[in-house]
């Protein structure tokens, strides 16, 4: 039988193991509750996950109406889109200078979008053009005019001009025009910068200049080796876009001698290191390329050829 000074021994023991057992009961349950909110955060976190995914497949169908109904619309005008644009769902598409020109004259209030850089659009224009560089044009899309206005494209060749309009059709506008060939091909007319010099005039000599002093490599596989190289904006060769001034072949080196469509180019360091790395490819480890802009480059140099593949020919 318990005594009085017993019970009060084991009460403070009672109470510490009621109290660990409380403590423990309440980690576990904070465990479990934190376990619960976790998987509802989960699934929080996948509802909308799913949300987004719908969201986006949305906007995707509309996008999609949008360009069928633009090319139904460009059907019932007595203009249809090419069957490849059909096919592709493509919100713009291409179009030659000489119907460029004309829908130019014709159409005023045409909005023209250059998304060239600074330099090059006060080098040479379209008058009327608004300027908003292709890295620039997700930023400036508030300066655009509605969705389905139509909005002609250019840019130096029509790679940078393909860009953007990738970029506008997956914003939502569907009558985009890429100017193929760009202001290369661009005969109408042009504004420029009165401070920027005049535009260079037209070579009086074209071609390539090839001298061979003998060696391994014949002139013929350097040739093929840079007509493997290819300005990203002009789906050309740069041996055939004229771009290639001179090429010293010897036993020991090769040098070369080149030039690009503008000093501007965004492709002003890839392009001469690509032709480099395809030259000394062949087994000539000592190539050098020098870009030069005197004389400047211009389209007459372009290959019969390359006129042909780009519908330049006369």
């Amino acid at each position: 039988m318990a005594t009085p000074e017993s019970q009060r021994y084991d009460r403070p023991h009672m109470m510490l193991a009621l109290g660990t057992l409380v403590a423990v009961a309440l980690v576990v349950l904070v465990w479990r509750l934190g376990l619960r909110v976790r998987e509802v955060e989960t699934k929080l976190a996948e509802m909308r996950q799913l949300r987004r995914e719908m969201e986006e497949r949305a906007g995707d169908l509309d996008r999609g109406l949008a360009v069928t109904r633009t090319h139904l619309a460009q059907v019932v005008q007595g203009e249809p889109p090419t069957v490849d644009v059909i096919a592709q769902g493509r919100a713009y598409r291409d179009i030659e200078p000489a119907p460029a020109l004309v829908l130019y004259q014709q159409t005023p209030d045409l909005f023209v979008l250059d998304v060239r850089t600074e330099a090059e659009f006060n080098s040479g224009h379209i008058p009327r053009a608004h300027l908003i560089p292709l890295d620039e044009l997700e930023d400036h899309l508030k300066e655009l005019p509605r969705k389905d206005a139509t909005m002609l494209v250019t840019c130096a060749a029509g790679g940078r001009s393909t860009a953007a309009c990738q970029i506008l059709a997956d914003q939502g506008f569907t009558r985009l025009l890429n100017l193929a060939g760009g202001m290369h091909a661009w005969a109408g007319p042009k504004e420029r910068d009165a401070s920027m010099p005049p535009p260079p005039p037209v070579p009086t000599t074209t071609g390539t200049n090839v001298t061979f002093r003998g060696g391994p490599l014949s002139e013929g596989q350097v040739v093929d080796a840079i007509r493997q190289c290819f300005d990203p904006e002009i789906p050309l060769n740069v041996y055939d876009l004229g771009l290639i001034y001179d090429i010293d072949i010897d036993e020991q080196a090769i040098g070369i001698k080149m030039t690009l469509t503008s000093e501007g180019c965004p492709s002003a360091r890839a392009i001469p290191e690509d032709v480099k790395k395809k030259v000394s490819a062949l087994g000539q480890p000592n190539v050098t390329v020098d870009v030069v802009f005197d004389p400047p480059w211009h389209p007459a140099r372009i290959s019969p050829e390359g006129k042909e593949k780009l519908g330049l020919s006369s």
